[in-house]
Parts: structure tokens; sequence; C-alpha cells
């Protein structure tokens, strides 16, 4: 698989990727006691049938290929682990740029709020100075009125 293929996939596949990578450790493993014990057999049958050195040869050739193949497998597993924290400071990353446009958007609707507040409180104010004036210039009216017919 291919760092871009790996770098699209979920977090819970990266999850599912690491756990099938453990059950063929656990599978490769289970290969390699298998090895041994085959190997331990033809250590028997090497000692039994032929020279010392050609039993080394062929156990030497078992091990390298089995630590090869552990090695090979240990080097994939740490290879889609740093691609799986990349990928998980990608989307820390872009969270927080979200978090941040969220909340810059918030306050610009904030700022706009008050202001529309601050105008209809003084649409509503001046309404009220309005009213307040002409009830005051009624009541003017109507004590000159009454003033007018009370001479005393």
């Amino acid at each position: 698989m291919t760092d871009k293929e790996l770098s699209r996939l979920k977090r819970t596949e990266l999850l599912e990727l690491l756990i099938d990578q453990g059950k063929e450790l656990e599978r490769l493993t289970a290969e390699l006691e298998e090895a041994h014990a085959a190997l331990e057999q033809r250590q028997l049958a090497l000692e039994k049938a032929g020279s010392i050195a050609e039993a080394a040869l062929q156990v030497n050739g078992v091990f390298e290929a089995a630590q090869a193949a552990a090695q090979q497998y240990l080097e994939s597993i740490e290879a889609m682990s740093k691609q799986q924290e990349a990928h998980q400071a990608d989307l820390e990353r872009a969270c927080q740029q979200k978090i941040q446009d969220m909340l810059r958007e918030a306050n610009e609707k904030c700022v706009e709020m008050k202001r529309e507040t601050k105008r209809a409180c003084n649409n509503k104010l001046a309404e009220t100075e309005k009213l307040i004036n002409s009830i005051h210039e009624q009541l003017r009216v109507q004590t000159q009125a009454l003033a007018q017919e009370d001479p005393s």
C-alpha cells in the first residue's frame, strides 16, 4: 500500500491495518516456531546423516531468512506508525484551524448584533423622546388653556 493510500485511510482503518499486521506477526511467529521445530529435526537428521559443517550452513540460511523477514515486518510497522502520526497531526491542525475560523465568525456576528442592538436602542430612545416632547407639549397647551379659563 502506498503512502498516498495510507494517508487517505481513516483512523479506524489504520488501526485495523495495525491489528492485521499484529495477526500477521503472530502468524509469522508461529511459522518461525514451526521452522525452528523443523530445523531441530533437520539438525538431528544431518547429525546422523552428514557432516556438522553442512548442517551449520543450512541452519544459518534458515535463521537469516527468518531474521530478514522479521526485520522487514518491523520496518513496515514503523513506517505505518509514522504515517499514522503524520495523518493525526494533519487532522489536529485542520481541527485547530476550523476552531479558529468558527471563533472568528462568532466574534464577527457578536459585533454585528451589538451594532444592531445599539441602533435599535437609539431608535427607541428617539421615539420615546418624541413621545415625551409631545406629551409635554400637550400638557403645556392644557396648562395654558386652564390658565386662560381660570382668571384668578
